[in-house]
Formats: C-alpha cells, structure tokens, sequence
C-alpha cells in the first residue's frame, strides 16, 4: 500500500483569482429548484416495459425448484427469467475493486441454487407496468430449503460456523491484509502504559433521495444498448457490462444525467442492472426498473460494520511508541463492486507521530448484504477506535486530552510524512485545528469549571476527535498494485461555439457535489471568460473523454489538473487566432469576458469572432488547423489529506442515560476552497450522516432468523432536521503541496470525527462513574447499561 514520499516545500503556486476562492452561485440549483432536473425515473422511452424482482426471504438457503407458470400466463407479463437463464445469458458481475489476494466469487444477477442473504434476487419479471410486474411476482412459487446461517461477524470465525461459499473459501475468511513497519510488538512490552479494547462499529447505509435505477434500450440493427443510470461512475458501468453481457464497449452507451445522491451507493454494477439489460436485449424494447425504499434496505449495499482490536503503548509522559489495530470487517453474502472497506488500514495511526505500527484487515463473509463503499470509507471506524483510547490514555496517565494529543501530532516541518501504513501526507497544520476547536468550544473554561452535576443534575462533559483524512488516489501505478479496475487520472474535453461560450464535457455525473459550478469556475480562471459562458455536459459515456468517476473524494483533485490544461491550451490557440485578427503580437493579448484584449493599445476582438473563424476555418492564419477545441488528461502523482479536530460538548443524566449534545464544532482543512459555500454545504451534509452513524442509525439483524428487522423508513433512525445539534464551522486553509491549485478532497470528511467526540464528551462527563464506550451507536440506553455495568 506504499505511497511515493518526495520531500517539497510547502510553497504552492495558488491564483490570485476573483473565481478560485469564492462562493459563486451554483450552476445547478436553478433547474434542480425549478423541478427541471432530469434523474433516471424522468426518463419514459415509448413502448417501455416494467421490471420487478422477487428476492429471498432467507439469508441462507437452497432453491428447489421454481414454478413461473401461473406468471407466465398473467396478462401484462412479458418475460420472466430465473437464475439458470442469467447463467446462460451473461458472466458473474465483475469487481471493480477487488480485496487483494482474495477468491472470486461468481456473484450473478439472479441466484441459482443458493441463496446467500436476505434480499438475494432470484427471479424478474417485465411486464406492461410495475403493478402488474409485482403481482405476478405474487404468483411465482420458490420453494426454499433453509440451511444455518451466520449473521456476526466474529462468529462467522468461528470453525464450526455455517460456511458461506464452501469450495471456494476455506471458513468464512476471504483473506487478510496486513500492513505495517518496525517492531510495534516490541514496543509495547517495554511500553509504560498500553491502553487496548474492541470497538464494534455499527451496520448503516446511506439515504439518497434518489434509489437506484436503470433503464436499459436494445437497437439490435444498430447493435446498440443505451444504459440510463443513476451512477457515480458512467465510464465503469459501462466497462462492466460490456464484460457481464459479452458486449464490445463501442456497442454501449451510458448516461447520469442528474444522480439524486450517491455516497458511494451507487459505485459500479448491481444485479438489476444486468437484469434489465438482458430484458430489453431479448424483447427488443426499453425495460426500466426504479428501487423501491423497501427493496434499498436489503438490495443496495450496506456500510461500515467492523470490529476493531486496537492498542496504543506510551510512554510515561505521553509519547505513544506504537499503535496497532486488527479488525474484522463485514463483507456480506458477496463481493460488491467496491468490497469492504480499506481506509481504516490506510489512517490508523491518524495524524500522531507513530513510526511503529500494525494494521491487520480481516475480510469476513456473512449471510447479509452485501458491504460496499459509503462517505468515508473505513475511516470514520478507525478513527472511533483510535480517539476513543487516545482519551483513554489521557486518563491513565492523568494528561489532559488535549496536551496528549498536541505532544503526538505531526508538526508541519514532519511533513510529508509516511505512516507505517505506507500512506503520505502531504501537508497541513494538525495542532493548529485542534487548538482552535478547544478554543472555540470553551475547552479551558470547561476544564477550570471542574466536575460535578449542575443544578439539573446533568453532567457536562467535552470531547475531542482528530483525524487525517485521505482524499483522491496516489497514482494509477498504486492501484495497479492493489488490483482496482480502474485508473486514478481525470478527463474532460473543452469545445467552443460560435455564441462565445465553451462546453465542458466530462464523464462525472452530477449528483450534488456541485462539479458543474467548481468545474466552470476553473475553467472560467484559466481561459479568462467569464463564469456564465461555460456550459458543463456530464455523465454521458458517448459525448465525454474517458474517466474514473466521482468517489474518494477525488474528483477535483484529478479533474482539476485536466482542466487547468485544456483550458490553457484552448486559451493559447485563441490567442493566436486573435492575434492574427487583431495584428498584434500574440503576448500583448489576454482574454478578457468576452473578448480577446490588447494590453498595450485596449483593441478588442469578441470571442464569438474568433471561435466562428475557427469553427468554419474562415479568417484564420493558414499555419493553423481549423476547430477549436482541447482534452486533457491528469493523472495525480500523490494523494492529498485533509485534516482537523471536532469538538463536542454534551450533557447527560447518569440517572437515565439521556444526553443531549449542546454544542458540536468542527475544524477542518481541505486546502484551497475553489468555492467556500460548496465546501460548507459538503462538510455540513456529512457531518448530518456522521452524526446519524453516531447517534441511532444501525442496520439491525436477528441473530436467529438472520432477517433484517428494521429495513424501513419507519424502523431505520435516521435524523431529521431536529436531531441534529448545533453545528459550528471553522476552516483553515493550508495548500496542498502535491495537487494543481493545492487543493484537498472535501466530500466525506464530515463522517469521520463525530462519533469519537460525542463518545468522548460522555466519557468524559461520566469519568468518575468509569464509563468507557466502545459500541456505536451512542444511545441513552447504551449509556445506561454502560452506567450499570461501570466500575464508578
């Protein structure tokens, strides 16, 4: 997992720009205000048919036989296919980010024999309409023989444990992964102190607006499948299912125009894409399929579930000598697109000076669905283990919080720095964020106040989480090493037109990121026009230059570098052009709005002019080709991190264990700001779903029946506008030595440090009962069993 380290100054060449650094209006709100965004549902081919898909209703089981005929003769029903078709029709799904050293699995669309988690499809029905679809689904007889499952994750290691995938794993552990340098155990037998515990990370996923969902059309003269999808990634879908159905990828066209949210949900193929498209392949018409909120609870894939071993050993005045952390990780009944998480490996010695480090990821398979990517990644799981004993530590050797952690963190002459993971970072000021979190929820005055109940009998407590977060990849040749089906560079291609405005093309869809108004803020800078005149196409594979997609919080840090060279190279060709019309010598010109300016004389000559001139090859130098357009491609050398500290204060009565958080301040740096109120809503809106992983989301499955027993919005506790405690923002703003503009990832780092503050904050304001967290969520009733079973 090594990442190059190159020692660079810290001096970053950031534009003096009236575009960079401002909080321009986005360009997506007035058609997604107005109700004019297009998302896969809008979509109505003529002649479209309906899918629908019956799911299992056992975590593990065979499959008897399957009677369809009563469905077959239902009127409306057009086709249905069981899992010996798929196997016929098309190949396993493929993995776009395969578990290193780990077995394949051969996960197809519909299960054949076996079923392997609650939800599994297993037979599909097109019909005329998706009420019809349903109701012949109702008329489909499964018979099913259940066999023993295992639905924990540590009890799935067990020997005896019913096994999932027999043949093709021995046990139920796919593989295991370690990483580390020096001599960590060592360290921790001659260590002063050495805090440890297990950390149990809950089970949760993701609640975009918009559920999956696809509709497929077949032109068999025309030998052409257009996919219409709401992914994060056009390019990849479309690679895999030109594997899955045996299909060249020129035969295949995917488009996202507007995506409803993703958060990493909607990372690659599932089986009801596969499904659909085999449909409308065999019938010859348009099939559309649209996730019910019932179906998203056992269909999509599921995040975060893991337990952490972790251990911190000190010295006597605090200095940790060495850290390691061995975790078992949730993987489900199968390998998803993206797997299971890998960041907590890649962040487990968080932004302390540790030079002697262990990380051990064990993969482990159980009878549910299956993992996938979610904000964050592994690393907000970590960071609950790792803060959660760094306050632990604090309290044994009677150190404040705080001072601990300022005496460990990195300085920023360290940096880059590598962790014994291998991960780099780049850049950054660590104790500066975490000094102004302190200081900004009153962390000193909170201290001099001492402990004890206030006059309503609560306990106040204050916690603290810090964290480095990485964002982006750190080179194509990275990836390569561990496997992934894709590359890390960006893409996009730049054309102009004769009303003086230039189309940004680019395979990243559009799913609330704002990478249309980043995008042509950008581009806007560099050429020199102004902000209106850039119109950003997205989403579509058979208008855009290829590329990777948005997820990791990579998308700017990559496209950044491509736009800044296309557009440059567009602005230099333009240049010349308007030299010739202007006869002036092309270094005295600039591109000004919308014309092309004489510095030394004021002339002027308007864009729409030049680009008309070389869009029909008409008043243009004969040395010149006519067209004027430019594709870049950027290939990141180095992942960038980004950082901060979180800082919570809550109150709770140790009588019931009710708590309240009264005030939540986040310090956060994700480098140059291209635009500050993005940056704000991004960081606030995963800060809402950290804080719902914190305080009562959990996926919940009963250990006798293996059934998902609160997969509903009625049952799920996801938080309202209500629920959410105050929030206070602060930033600061450290370049990136490593990426154009200096800029960092922003999308996911509001999910990592929310949990570990809160737990902290309890900790620390029922520290003389002896309460230690070490479960999320953070509930009143955790807190009071904690209570009852504390040694205070």
């Amino acid at each position: 997992m090594t990442e190059t380290l190159e020692r660079r100054p810290h001096s970053v060449e950031v534009p003096s720009a009236s575009l960079i650094g401002t909080s321009t209006a986005r360009k997506e709100d007035d058609r997604l205000l107005r109700g004019d965004g297009r998302f896969t549902d809008d979509i109505e081919p003529v002649h479209v048919l309906e899918m629908a898909v019956a799911r299992s209703p056992y975590p593990h089981a065979r499959i008897l036989g399957i009677d369809i005929s009563a469905a077959l003769e239902f009127e409306g029903v057009r086709q249905i296919l069981v899992g010996a078709d798929v196997r016929k029709m098309s190949q396993p799904l493929t993995v776009l980010r395969p578990v290193p050293g780990a077995p394949k699995l051969p996960y197809y669309a519909l299960a054949d024999d076996v079923v392997r988690y609650e939800g599994e499809p297993v037979v599909s029905v097109v019909a005329t309409s998706r009420a019809i679809a349903e109701d012949a689904l109702e008329l489909i007889d499964i018979e099913y023989e259940p066999i023993p499952h295992v639905s924990d994750v540590l009890d799935a290691l067990d020997p005896d444990a019913p096994q999932i995938h027999p043949g093709l794993v021995e046990g139920n552990l796919m593989v295991t992964n370690p990483e580390g340098t020096g001599d960590p155990e060592a360290h921790i037998r001659s260590a002063d102190v050495v805090v440890e515990g297990r950390f149990r990370i809950n089970r949760v996923t993701g609640l975009p607006m918009e559920t999956r969902a696809v509709v497929a059309e077949w032109r068999p003269g025309a030998r052409e499948l257009t996919v219409h999808s709401s992914t994060q990634v056009p390019h990849l879908v479309r690679k895999q299912l030109a594997e899955v159905l045996s299909l060249t990828e020129s035969d295949i066209r995917v488009t996202a125009s507007d995506v409803g949210g993703a958060y990493g949900l909607k990372l690659g193929i599932y089986p009801e894409d596969v499904l659909a498209c085999l449909h409308a392949m065999a019938l010859r018409r348009p099939v559309k399929w649209v996730e019910d909120r019932m179906e998203f609870f056992r269909a999509t894939t599921h995040a975060r579930e893991a337990t952490h071993d972790y251990r911190i050993a000190a010295r006597s005045d605090g200095r940790i000598v060495a850290i390691t952390n061995r975790y078992a990780t949730d993987m489900g009944g199968w390998n998803s697109g993206f797997g299971s998480a890998q960041l907590s490996s890649v962040v487990f010695t968080g932004p302390y000076r540790v030079e002697d480090g262990f990380v051990e990821r064990r993969v482990v398979l159980t009878n549910k669905t299956p993992i996938g990517a979610y904000r964050g990644y592994g690393q907000p799981e970590v960071n609950f283990a790792q803060e959660r004993l760094m306050d632990q530590l604090a309290r044994k050797l009677g150190i404040d919080p705080l001072e601990l952690r300022a005496r460990n963190m990195l300085r920023p002459e360290d940096l880059p720095w590598r962790n014994p993971a291998g991960a780099v970072y780049d850049s950054g000021d660590y104790e500066r964020c975490l000094r102004m979190a302190a200081e900004a929820v009153g962390y000193d005055a909170h201290r001099a106040a001492g402990r004890g109940p206030r006059a309503d009998g609560r306990y106040v407590g204050i916690g603290l989480s810090s964290f480095v977060e990485r964002t982006g990849y750190a080179s194509a040749r990275f990836l390569a090493k561990r496997g992934s089906q894709y590359g890390a560079h960006e893409s996009v291609t730049l054309r102009v037109n004769r009303s003086g405005g230039i189309d940004l093309y680019t395979g990243v869809s559009h799913m609330g990121q704002s990478s249309e108004t980043a995008f042509a803020q950008i581009v806007a800078e560099v050429f020199g026009c102004g902000y209106d005149a850039v119109r950003v196409h997205g989403g579509d594979t058979a208008s855009s230059p290829l590329n990777t997609g948005a997820f990791a919080s990579r998308t700017l840090i990559a496209a950044s570098g491509a736009l800044k060279a296309a557009a440059e190279k567009l602005r230099d060709k333009t240049l010349r052009l308007a030299a010739w019309c202007l006869e002036a010598p092309v270094e005295e010109l600039e591109v000004n709005g919308a014309v092309a300016r004489r510095r030394d004389t004021g002339a002027t000559v308007t864009l729409a002019d030049v680009f008309t001139r070389a869009l029909t090859g008409q008043g243009i130098p004969p040395d010149e080709d006519p067209g004027l357009e430019s594709t870049a491609h950027y290939e990141p050398t180095d992942a960038a991190y980004s950082f901060g500290t979180a800082a919570a204060v809550v109150s709770v009565d140790p009588e019931t264990g009710d708590f309240d958080v009264d005030r939540f301040v986040m310090v956060h740096d994700c480098g140059v700001a291209v635009n500050p109120k993005i940056v704000e809503g991004q960081v606030r809106g995963a800060l809402v779903q950290g804080l719902g992983a914190a305080l009562g989301e959990e996926l919940r499955y009963d250990a006798e029946t293996g059934q998902l027993v609160n997969g509903t919005m009625m049952d799920y506790f996801a938080p309202a506008a209500p629920d959410i405690p105050p929030i206070e923002l602060l930033h600061t703003e450290v370049p990136s030595p490593v990426t154009p503009f200096g800029v960092r990832g922003v999308g996911e780092v509001g999910t990592i440090p929310p949990a570990a503050a809160i737990a902290n904050g309890l900790c620390d304001a029922l520290a003389d009962f002896g309460v230690e967290l070490d479960s999320l969520p953070l509930t009143p009733e955790s807190v009071w069993r904690a209570l009852r079973g504390s040694t205070g």
